[in-house]
């Protein structure tokens, strides 16, 4: 029987042969999108050997949080202050338009309504799974829901950007430091002490990984102390890293089971893509943002993704991922209240 280690570094050959296929082919998201898809493809002939490593996805996370950080500079945070308050009408709107249409949807199929709303919001999994859990919704159903939802964002968004709202070529290896201040060495014994605090504020912020070394090297970009940022290489071993993650997240037996259900959620998917895209040219006809920046703040995607999606589509990441970040909080730390008041009385419409 395969060895742990054996089937670590399989899922990792699976991974990086699909990231070399899909960086051959000039697909968006190379390293994430084609570890996942090669993860995938062999998880649908019915083998089960794919295995990933929970330290090496934390470690990936923080990764990729210094790397956004290493965007920032002493202007963004400047700059990001006009667009706040457009940007939260906007995203309340997503997200009420998600919570409605999840409700709607759920009085036409079989499935609850704290299930069907919770399963449209454009939230983490990892949030949606506790509310549900907490809620007393059918969170495999949750869970499902969502992957759907991850899987058409990562797969219509990053493609739509790349070839439809992109307007320059950049690197898709990773995130390029966009300050001019010289990097300094020490600034690297600092990353170890944003994991550590990551760590131990991990239940008490939200995507601690991300957000805190994010943060902490946006901090030392804004204060002059120029953080030295990580070779490309690191960049390419955490995206395949999380795509080796995401891929294996993916119950192929549960989408199987989910049925219809699975197309419904598909196509309810596309229709919160395409609302977030005309909330996005509108978010970029009221401000100075490019079309770009605009449409990839309010995709319902990922910090990450959507980060290094501008990146490669010739947005800002910086202001991309600090206004994601606002969604990010407002969907974990407001929503589960905004929930709780309402499911109570809808449970009793029900």
């Amino acid at each position: 029987m395969p060895s742990y280690l054996s089937k670590l570094l399989f899922s990792y050959t699976l991974g990086i042969v699909g990231g070399l296929l899909f960086n051959f082919l000039h697909l968006p998201l190379p390293w994430i999108l084609g570890s996942l898809t090669g993860v995938m493809v062999y998880k649908f002939t019915g083998a089960n050997q794919v295995v990933y490593s929970p330290f090496l996805k934390t470690l990936s996370y923080v990764i990729l949080g210094i790397q956004i950080g290493n965007t920032f500079t002493s202007q963004t945070f400047q700059q990001v202050t006009p667009y706040f308050f457009p940007y939260l009408i906007l995203s309340v709107l997503l997200i009420a338009f998600s919570l409605i249409s999840g409700y709607i949807l759920s009085k036409k199929i079989r499935v609850d309504s704290v299930t069907g709303m919770l399963g449209a919001v454009p939230g983490g999994l990892s949030a949606m799974i506790a509310l549900s859990d907490s809620m007393k919704g059918n969170t495999v159903y949750v869970t499902i829901f969502h992957t759907v939802r991850l899987l058409t964002v990562l797969f219509i968004v990053p493609f739509a950007a790349l070839h439809i709202f992109a307007h320059k070529t950049a690197s898709q290896a990773g995130f390029e430091a966009i300050h001019t201040g010289e990097p300094l060495i020490g600034t690297v014994l600092a990353y170890p002490i944003f994991f550590y605090s990551a760590y131990l504020l991990r239940k008490r912020v939200p995507a601690n990984y991300i957000l805190i070394p994010m943060l902490g090297t946006a901090f030392l970009n804004v204060v002059d102390l120029t953080a030295i940022p990580l070779p490309d290489l690191f960049s390419v071993g955490a995206q395949i890293t999380l795509g080796i993650y995401l891929g294996h997240s993916v119950s192929v037996k549960e989408l199987v089971k989910a049925g219809p259900y699975v197309l419904i959620y598909l196509i309810l998917s596309i229709v919160i893509i395409g609302v977030s895209f005309v909330f996005g040219y509108l978010f970029h006809a009221v401000t100075s943002l490019d079309i770009a920046t605009s449409m990839l703040s309010i995709a319902p995607g990922g910090l990450i993704e959507m980060a290094l999606t501008a990146q490669s589509a010739g947005g800002d990441p910086s202001i991309v991922s600090s206004l994601q970040t606002i969604r990010v909080l407002m969907i974990v730390l407001l929503l589960p209240l905004v929930l709780q008041k309402m499911l109570p009385r809808i449970r009793e419409r029900d």
